[in-house]
C-alpha cells in the first residue's frame, strides 16, 4: 500500500483541526456533567477518565492518519 503524499503545512492544518476538535469534545464532555459527587477521589476519577478518552482517540486518530499519509517536503520554506 503506498502512503498518499501531501504537504507538511496540510498535515500540520489536519492535526491542529484534529485537535481542537478532541478539546471542543473534552469541554462537552466535562460541561455534561451534572452529578454530585460525594467525594473528591470520585469526581478526579470521573473527570481524568473522560480525559483520558478523548487522548486516547486523538492519538489513535493521528496514528491512522500516519498510516496512510506522508508528508512531503514541498513547502518554500523547509
Amino acid at each position: 500500500m503506498k502512503k498518499k503524499p501531501v504537504k507538511n503545512a496540510t498535515m500540520f492544518n489536519m492535526k491542529g483541526i484534529l485537535i481542537l476538535i478532541a478539546f471542543g469534545v473534552w469541554i462537552n464532555l466535562m460541561m455534561g456533567i451534572k452529578e454530585n459527587y460525594e467525594t473528591l477521589k470520585d469526581a478526579i476519577y470521573a473527570l481524568s477518565g473522560n480525559t483520558l478518552l478523548v487522548i486516547t482517540v486523538t492519538y489513535v486518530i493521528l496514528v491512522i492518519i500516519g498510516i496512510f499519509v506522508e508528508t512531503k517536503d514541498t513547502d518554500r520554506f523547509s
